[in-house]
Parts: C-alpha cells; structure tokens; sequence
C-alpha cells in the first residue's frame, strides 16, 4: 500500500464513530474532505485496515484533488474511537455491564437493553455511563501490580 504524505500542520488523529450493526463493527469518519469512508469489520483493528484500504483506493481515484484526504499520511496517522453501547461492550468484553450499570446508578436490566440496542439512553444516561466508563479506566490507571516473592 502506497503511503500517502501529510503536509506540516495536518492533523495526525482521525475520530471513528464505531457502531454495531449485524454483528459487525461499522465506522465513520464525518466531516472530512469530500469524502465518507464507512469501513467495517469484526474488530476495530478490521474498521482501521478497511478505512485505510478505502482511503488509498478513493485517492488514487476520484479523490486525487481532495485536500484533505490526498494530504494524509496513513501510515502515520492515531485514531480517535467513538464508540455506541452496542460495540462499546462488543469491543471491551471484559467489562461487565450489571458492575458498569451499578457505578452509572442505573438499572442493570435497562443498561443491557441499552448494550443490546432494544432501547437507547437518553443524553443524560450517556453521560452517567461515560462518566462511570471513565471512572473504571481512571481506577485502573492508578492501579498496580505487587510481584511478591
């Protein structure tokens, strides 16, 4: 895969709206150049190789002029993940969704219903859930592990 150059200045982090949809990981990339890659894939390392395979095929294509897409260096490029509930909890397994629901102080029936997408959260349950998601991370960040012998 050719890599395509970004000029000084250029952004170096790419957010991707992550989302579940039957049974695979669907991303999105909004509001960048004239071009919207939706790649898929069973994982978010599939979404990243799917996007970067669409980007290279879009410019050497129909997107030669796009300034924004031409001008990226994919091969150096961070990305920002912005995940719904259903491939939130998809992509981090290990998270139990009753111990998230406890710490957002919600019900953890309705949280499943949330992470299944029977039903989705209002604006204010997003931000307990992010802020309880936030708080797990935080805890695991300051946390170490004693080797005894």
């Amino acid at each position: 895969m050719k890599s395509i150059k970004s000029k000084p200045g250029r952004p170096r982090t790419l957010e991707i709206v992550i989302e579940k949809n039957d049974g695979l990981l669907w991303g999105r990339v909004e509001d960048k150049g004239n071009f919207m890659p939706t790649p898929y894939g069973k994982t978010t390392k599939e979404v990243i190789e799917n996007l970067k395979e669409l980007v290279t095929d879009y410019v050497r294509h129909e997107g030669k002029q796009d300034k924004y897409w031409s001008q990226l260096d994919l091969s150096n490029l961070k990305f920002e993940f912005s995940y719904d509930l259903q491939a939130y909890f998809q992509e981090h397994d290990y998270l139990k969704i009753g111990s998230v629901a406890d710490l957002a102080d919600i019900n953890p029936g309705l949280m499943r219903q949330y992470a299944s997408g029977v039903k989705y959260p209002s604006e204010v349950q997003t931000d307990k859930i992010r802020k309880a998601i936030h708080k797990i991370a935080q805890d695991l960040s300051n946390d170490s592990i004693y080797i005894g012998g």
